[in-house]
């Protein structure tokens, strides 16, 4: 093994708080979009609101989100993931909390969104995914997998919290003990263990750095990253299936209402869909690591298909409705991981807050637009079939689209002699201009 080489075991005895540090976080991620079907119910009663209405929050998140990640993002290459993230996690929380203080008005609810946004955004998964990228080479994947675990995690608990919380103190306190409670939390652990592998690195030649860490840590510029196809057609994939399993796991709890399954089963489905999405998260990281065919990418996407046809054929039968929603959960944490070490792959970390902010972008336009479509589709036609056949079909596209995307670049540390333009046209086999 070549001196300054680290391998997977000493990547993991050395980096495992900062792998579990970052889960914790990004299970908070997912509690707002995950209780929402718990909230729905409770605000249609108070308010009269229409459930395409109460989806006009999340499409408020996504329509400011798309805009303002990649500078989100690059304010993290800049100044640190320690010195955004953690007033992040306060506001954020405190920003969650403030949905307790809701009024009738539509105007409250979507600025309440805003807040929560501009907050939210200061903790996306960038932010924790660019300090594991940074981290780890040999084991990059199973740690980006368990990372984004937290994901699955908030999906389990988040359905049975929010339902024990909203039948005990009601639907306003609910939120006010997700948003300081959970965030809180989160906050704290942050506070004790997190800390930017790239801001310890300061000071040090990229020599220094790639012998102490053994991690490459070139890349593509924003530019570059824009002008390659295999990234776009990474956005373009992650866009695909972000808005309709998003607007499935939003509406999940009413959806199999819907189909004659008990509300609180229902909840109990949802949470095991964050189980299934864990699982997906952890095989696929662990996949990704030993192979680079793109039968896994592929595989990923089309098996949320199956979910969704399982869905729309599974009314009048529990069984089949369980297998559909599990197999949908599996399918989403599976694509979330391998979009997000492919990303790392083909981009390498040099930028990669800001370009991931790209792919975070996709992700939150789809998770605006699938809760609104799924949301009129239901109000227009009162049945989900339209929805899960456009998800059918949205899964085979994105499957198309990450088809022979190619062998990963060779991306390497930057050395002083070296500029940026030298190695990424190194790394994308072209001569130096």
């Amino acid at each position: 093994m070549e001196a300054g080489q680290k391998t997977a075991m000493d990547e993991w005895k050395a980096n495992w708080p900062l792998v579990l540090t970052c889960m914790l976080a990004v299970t908070w991620l997912t509690a707002p979009s995950s209780s929402l079907g718990l909230f729905m119910e409770p605000l249609q009663k108070e308010f009269g609101w229409g459930r395409a209405q109460i989806s006009y929050g999340p499409a408020i998140y996504a329509m400011i989100s798309i805009v303002l990640v990649p500078f989100y993002g690059a304010a993290v290459d800049k100044f640190g993931t320690r010195t955004i993230g953690l007033p992040g996690l306060a506001l954020n929380g405190l920003a969650f909390a403030a949905f307790g203080l809701l009024t009738g008005s539509i105007a409250h609810w979507l600025g309440a969104w805003v807040l929560y946004t501009l907050t939210q955004l200061m903790i996306g998964t960038f932010l924790w995914n660019g300090a594991i990228s940074a981290t780890f080479a040999k084991s990059r994947g199973l740690a980006i997998g368990v990372v984004m675990g937290g994901t699955a995690i908030g999906q389990i608990v988040t359905p049975l919290a929010s339902r024990w919380l909203i039948d005990a103190y009601g639907w306003r306190m609910a939120y006010v003990f997700l948003g300081i409670g959970w965030a809180g939390l989160a906050l704290v652990i942050c506070l004790l263990f997190f800390h930017d592998p790239r801001a310890r690195r300061k000071g040090e030649t990229s020599a220094a750095q790639q012998n102490r860490q053994g991690t490459p840590q070139g890349g593509l510029t924003f530019g570059e990253a824009l002008r390659t196809p295999r990234f776009l057609r990474l956005a373009c994939a992650i866009l695909l299936q972000s808005t309709l399993a998003t607007g499935l796991i939003l509406h999940l709890v009413p959806m199999l209402s819907h189909s004659g399954i008990s509300r609180a089963e229902a909840a109990s489905i949802a949470a095991a869909t964050g189980v299934m999405a864990m699982l997906g998260q952890l095989v696929t990281g662990w996949l990704a690591d030993r192979t680079t065919t793109t039968l896994l990418p592929v595989s990923c996407f089309l098996w949320t298909g199956l979910g969704y046809l399982l869905l729309r054929q599974g009314e009048g039968s529990e069984l089949v409705l369980w297998l559909g929603a599990l197999s949908a959960g599996y399918a989403l944490g599976a694509t979330i991981n391998i979009t997000t070490y492919l990303t790392s792959r083909y981009v390498g970390v040099l930028h990669f807050g800001k370009i991931y902010g790209v792919i975070s972008s996709a992700m939150r336009l789809g998770a605006g637009l699938g809760p609104v479509i799924a949301g009129t589709i239901f109000d227009k036609s009162g049945s989900y079939d339209g929805y899960l056949l456009l998800g059918m079909g949205a899964s085979c596209a994105a499957a198309l689209l990450v088809f022979a995307l190619g062998s990963y670049p060779s991306f390497t540390a930057i050395q002083p002699e070296d500029s940026p333009e030298e190695i990424n046209a190194e790394a994308m086999g072209k001569p130096a201009t």
